[in-house]
């Protein structure tokens, strides 16, 4: 009898308190993904007056062998977690845009690939990022292009300490 009593005690509170937690190890929300995105591109343009981005986020960094840019990666990023590299991969699967919205902390403006090509300015061409599920360890490339020969792309790891993002490793993919 008691345990009746105790099951209709317990059953109502399991489930109230089910609606108002958050599950552990969730997926983060988008919100805080596009904030910490936004934090990963100004790391790399924020010392400029003016920065120059490609507006749209490149998918094609993954080359003609998509699995053998991600062996590469793999085996050069030995502190790369699986969770960061499967949201690198899933999050380039598809073209898509950056947001004229983003908070880089300097002005920036957003071009299209022709027009930042034809440009006399410095431009740069990111990635989506990746991440793991503690938004901690990110994976991005990002293509620095001073000039029509003078350019070149990298994947970088890092990671957010303190909560400040720094470059844990590089690996440069291509040169011109």
């Amino acid at each position: 009898m008691h345990h009746k009593a105790a099951l209709r005690f317990l059953a109502p509170t399991f489930l109230a308190c089910s609606f108002f937690t958050r599950p552990s190890a969730a997926t983060p929300a988008v919100v805080d993904i596009e904030k910490e995105e936004a934090a990963i591109y100004s790391f790399f343009v924020r010392e400029k007056d003016r920065a120059v981005i490609v507006q749209d986020a490149a998918t094609d960094y993954l080359g003609n062998d998509p699995q053998q840019m991600v062996d590469s990666i793999k085996s050069s990023f030995k502190e790369l977690s699986s969770e960061t590299l499967d949201s690198y991969v899933e999050r380039n699967k598809e073209p898509s845009q950056l947001s004229p919205d983003m908070d880089l902390g300097t002005d920036y403006v957003l071009r299209s690939a022709e027009e930042a090509s034809q440009g006399s300015d410095e431009y740069f061409m990111f990635s989506r990022v990746g991440f793991n599920q503690a938004l901690d360890q990110a994976l991005v490339h990002v293509g620095d292009v001073a000039g029509p020969l003078a350019g070149s792309g990298f994947y970088y790891l890092m990671e957010k300490k303190d909560g400040q993002w720094s470059v844990k490793q590089s690996m440069m993919v291509w040169i011109s």
